[in-house]
């Protein structure tokens, strides 16, 4: 009898199954698998297919699926396990055990959930209308890993209901094979149009007894997100019914077929232009129901993609992490526009182009290390990608910071479309009208939105008016330098000039005094700095994790923290210090070695930066045991999000021996490479690393050639990666010190006319008699401080002294400094100080939380009044818990009334107090009730609004007053956070 490529996939284990679908791919592709190269590098040749795992990321916080799709593919058809929840953002978890259908789109890696579009459900028997998570005994089907295969372009489980399944997909179509097993009962295909995001609009309708069409416009992540179908079916339906109830979220097509049908397959194409955009794309894509015949075309089209490196090694684990990084790397972007070039644009009109678009593009983590690999193995596509970008700045006015379909969600900081535009034009791709994207790049640096204003005119954003000021502060300041750098290419040099000063910016929110870039309200730095603690002022990180954000300014970095050996110290203290934080819990904080964490971006670049300060050996060694550790070929074998190719990107170049340190430089760092040979092919040159005596001891670099030729660089350029030729490492198990003497890229440091701002010295902005302002600059700086007092003149601050204030007063400083005749000033910093007396001194205080700390003990009574943002310095927040303040009065007084300021802001977890009670005493150990007042402010108020509580008394002489505000609750179940601890911010406690 001869067994179908399916019946074996579901007979044979995984590696069998594997095995398989190797020989028939071999015997009907031998032209495809023919390498160029001597007989070496072909004996070496391994199909990279059989080392790629999909399964990898699905379990921990990886958030990949095992699907189907094809590099770079609108259609991810996967199973579905997990309907909502941050490790349901990819649809799928490898710890469940029940699969509700497999739908047509998924997110790879991201942190927030989205897509899962056209659920499809097969179904034998009693038909069931609702999944099981929301009924009991609803649709869904146990499943066990043992009877699942997930390769690259396809994916095949045999379900408990014994329905056999099959996937596979083209750029813009997924295909489906069931196969039924009981031949009783009567078959059916549930299309659910319901599934998982919030409906706004949808239709399924019957054009045949073999084809359904339809649409459905969704909310989730993405506002509006369009999505059109052609389902054909291989079996012709006896009936078909359209389900719709909107009060139940129920939005169903039900097809029914003959009870006799052993196997369907449906091929459905998508679209987000219309459904003529759909059947377009299925008939120019999907000829035959020949799902197995598709599925090889799939798999063909990754065995090209995934070739283009070749490594030799013995290690069937380092395979399988390289190839299943790189097939992560091309699951996303995606493509977007049709076949025939239309597609939905971002104002919601239909518009056609001759160079493909894409989208989901989460920028923020992929600038880093996978747009750079895309120039490398992608060029054509990095191009591709860069014009979305700028069609997207045609329909907007600015360029993409995280898109979804044909959606903004400004998800993240920062405009790193600014980077990747000049990291391509770096590497000589040639862009599309690259005038018009400098402008493009221009509009958005200086939108008035995120702190950008804020930033531009101050040199820095304030704590007190915008969250995460250090990380944008930060990373504003590394994408105005793309923008100066690629201005310069462009020959702009007016543009040039202005953002290579505002590219020093980071230079700003620098503090000799810890070391640190720190949050700072106007000139003063915020008080109970820890750079273990996980606060709003960073994002998704802490004070260690943005120590080395400025990319581009590495040696002036190096410099700050006082030289070569300084720095050297730092990155020892950050992989070695604890890996305990404090603050806020953040999942995506993890893979820490020490205060480094690999599982989330911000750090990536950090193992690297040992190159810069004398002290390579180190990062080899750090290089590698990231390497080895934090990347495992197991489903929870990503330390952290996939991130949409990111995580796995860095592995792919890491692995190899080299990195992009500060993208927008078309150079690379050299680490130290896992493997003793890899080979990879651009633009038709192989690019050859060659590590002689490699192995998991070996990782230190003892000498570094260049085809043949001695070479004492620690750096590699572009175009020798284009042009091809042989970089040969010698590797030893000790560390080579002369490899300290070889040169170094990425030497740019601030320029002269720029002067960094002066801070005040002062932790407090608050006195009640008198105080002394101190003023300081950074340690390099060789200019001036000069200061006014309400806006009088500015005079120069001699050295040591101070300025002391006996009213309440605004004080402005600056620096200049005057060189050669050339007179250069810094921005202007300023805080107002002010005096106030308070009726009292709070003695004791419910414990708040030290990242939402005000000024300390007295901030509820030190006449500092709270604005709508939570996150300013007059609140300090209390997580689950009542806030108790006890205070002491100066002197006996009669009390009337007592108030407290308070913040609601749902959407941040923020509800007012459900009450507040205050009780007085005259001797601060008997206290009696005088006062109660219940909360009128609606929960379901989602505006970020301060409020007063005012509570009432009967006059009475009192020396202490307890205030007990009590807590709201755990969130409410209509809340995103149902059941999770709620918060209390309060920033004044007034009394009459």
């Amino acid at each position: 009898m001869k067994l179908s490529l399916y019946t074996l996939l579901l007979t044979f284990s995984p590696l069998a199954a594997s095995a398989q679908i190797k020989s028939l791919q071999l015997a009907s592709d031998k032209a495809e698998q023919q390498l160029s190269g001597d007989k070496t590098s072909r004996a070496a040749y391994v199909d990279p297919l059989l080392y790629v795992n999909p399964f990898i990321g699905t379990g921990g916080h990886g958030h990949t699926f095992p699907g189907a799709v094809v590099p770079f593919g609108m259609a991810q058809v996967s199973p579905d396990t997990r309907p909502d929840g941050w490790d349901g953002c990819g649809g799928y978890h490898y710890s469940d055990s029940v699969i509700y259908g497999f739908s047509q789109t998924h997110l790879s890696g991201t942190g927030v959930p989205d897509y899962a579009d056209i659920l499809i459900v097969p179904q034998v028997g009693k038909v069931k209308l609702d999944p099981a998570y929301k009924v009991k005994g609803g649709y869904g089907a146990e499943f066990s890993h043992e009877n699942e295969v997930a390769k690259a372009g396809m994916y095949s489980v045999k379900l408990d209901n014994k329905i056999n399944v099959m996937l596979t997909a083209t750029e813009h179509c997924a295909i489906h094979q069931y196969t039924f097993l009981n031949e009783k009962g009567k078959k059916y295909i549930l299309i659910d149009l319901g599934y998982r995001d919030k409906v706004l609009k949808t239709l399924a309708t019957k054009e045949s007894d073999s084809r359904i069409v339809g649409y459905r416009t969704s909310e989730g992540w993405a506002t509006e997100q369009h999505l059109y179908f052609d389902l054909e079916t291989s079996v012709p339906f006896t009936k078909s019914k359209w389900i719709s109830d909107s009060k139940k979220g129920k939005y169903v097509m039900l097809l029914e077929f003959p009870e006799n049908t052993k196997q369907i397959v449906l091929r459905i194409g998508l679209s987000g232009t219309d459904i003529q955009g759909a059947t377009t794309n299925l008939k120019a894509e999907v000829s035959s129901f020949d799902a197995e015949m598709l599925m090889m075309k799939a798999q063909a089209k990754w065995r090209t993609e995934l070739s283009v490196i070749q490594v030799q090694s013995d290690n069937k684990e380092y395979l399988n992490k390289l190839y299943t990084s790189l097939y992560h790397a091309y699951v996303h972007p995606s493509i977007w526009s049709d076949v025939d070039g239309r597609y939905r644009t971002f104002n919601n009109t239909i518009d056609k182009s001759d160079i493909p678009m894409y989208s989901v593009f989460s920028l923020w983590d992929t600038y880093r290390t996978a747009n750079p690999l895309y120039t490398i193995l992608q060029p054509k596509r990095a191009h591709d990608f860069i014009e979305s970008f700028r069609m997207q700045a045609n329909q907007t006015g600015v360029l993409p910071v995280w898109t979804l379909s044909n959606n903004e969600t400004n998800c993240m900081i920062g405009y790193h479309s600014a980077s990747i535009i000049n990291d391509a034009y770096a590497k000589g791709i040639a862009l599309e009208q690259p005038d018009s994207l400098l402008m493009a790049m221009v509009a958005s640096a200086k939108q008035d939105r995120f702190g950008k204003k804020q930033y531009a005119e101050n040199g820095f954003i304030s704590a007190d008016s915008e969250a995460e000021s250090v990380s944008k502060t930060l990373e504003y300041s590394y994408d105005d330098w793309c923008i100066a750098e690629f201005a310069k290419r462009l020959g702009k040099t007016e543009i040039e000039q202005e953002f290579r000063r505002r590219a020093c910016s980071y230079l700003n929110v620098w503090n000799p005094e810890t070391g640190f870039f720190q949050a700072r309200v106007g000139g003063m730095w915020i008080p109970g700095f820890n750079p273990n603690e996980v606060n709003h002022h960073y994002t998704e990180a802490n004070a260690w994790h943005y120590s080395l954000a400025p990319q581009h300014h590495i040696a002036q970095l190096v410099a700050l923290q006082g030289g070569g050996r300084g720095m050297e110290r730092f990155l020892d203290r950050l992989f070695t210090d604890s890996t305990a934080m404090t603050g806020r819990v953040q999942a995506d904080i993890t893979g820490l070695i020490g205060q480094y964490a690999q599982g989330n971006e911000p750090s990536h670049h950090m193992a690297y930066a040992y190159n810069y300060c004398g002290a390579p050996h180190k990062a080899q060694a750090t290089i590698r045991k990231i390497l080895e550790e934090q990347y495992r070929a197991e489903p929870d074998g990503l330390s952290g999000n996939e991130d949409c190719g990111q995580m796995s990107a860095w592995f792919v170049l890491s692995s190899l021996g080299f990195y992009p340190y500060a993208p927008g430089s078309p150079t690379y760092t050299i680490g130290s490479p896992l493997f003793k040979q890899a080979r990879v092919s651009i633009n038709g040159n192989d690019f050859v690393i060659e590590a002689h005596n490699n192995s998991p001891e070996n990782v230190y670099v003892q000498s570094i050639s260049w085809n043949g030729a001695a070479y004492n660089k620690l750096y590699l350029t572009h175009d020798m990666l284009k042009e091809g030729g042989i970089l040969t490492l010698e590797m030893g198990a000790k560390p080579e010190l002369k490899m300290t003497m070889s040169r170094l890229d990425l030497n740019e440091v601030a320029p002269k006319d720029f002067v960094p701002v002066p801070y005040f010295t002062n932790k407090t902005l608050v006195f009640d008699d008198q105080i002394s302002v101190g003023m300081d600059k950074l340690p390099l700086e060789t200019g001036d401080i000069y200061y006014s007092v309400d806006n009088g003149e500015f005079k120069e601050l001699s050295l040591g002294e101070s300025v002391t204030l006996t009213k309440t007063s605004t004080l402005r400083a600056k620096v200049i400094r005057n060189e050669g005749n050339v007179i250069s000033e810094s921005k202007i910093v300023s805080a107002t100080f002010t005096k106030f007396v308070p009726a009292g001194e709070i003695m004791t205080l419910s414990k708040y939380e030290n990242q939402y700390a005000g000024d300390g003990q007295q901030t509820l009574m030190n006449g500092q009044i709270g604005t709508n943002e939570y996150r300013s310095t007059e609140y300090q927040g209390y997580n689950g818990k009542d806030l108790v303040a006890v205070i002491e009065l100066k002197e006996p007084q009669t009390i009337n009334s007592v108030s407290l300021g308070v913040m609601q802001d749902t959407r941040s977890w923020i509800f007012a107090p459900k009450s507040m009670q205050i009780e007085v005493s005259s001797d601060g150990k008997t206290y009696k009730k005088v006062g109660f007042v219940k909360s009128t402010i609606a929960a379901t108020d989602e505006r970020g609004m301060r409020h007063q509580l005012v509570v009432e008394c009967a006059p009475m002489e009192a020396s202490f007053i307890r205030l007990t505000a009590v807590n709201f609750g755990p969130c409410p179940s209509w809340h995103l956070g149902a059941g999770n601890p709620t918060w209390i911010f309060a920033d004044e406690i007034e009394i009459k």
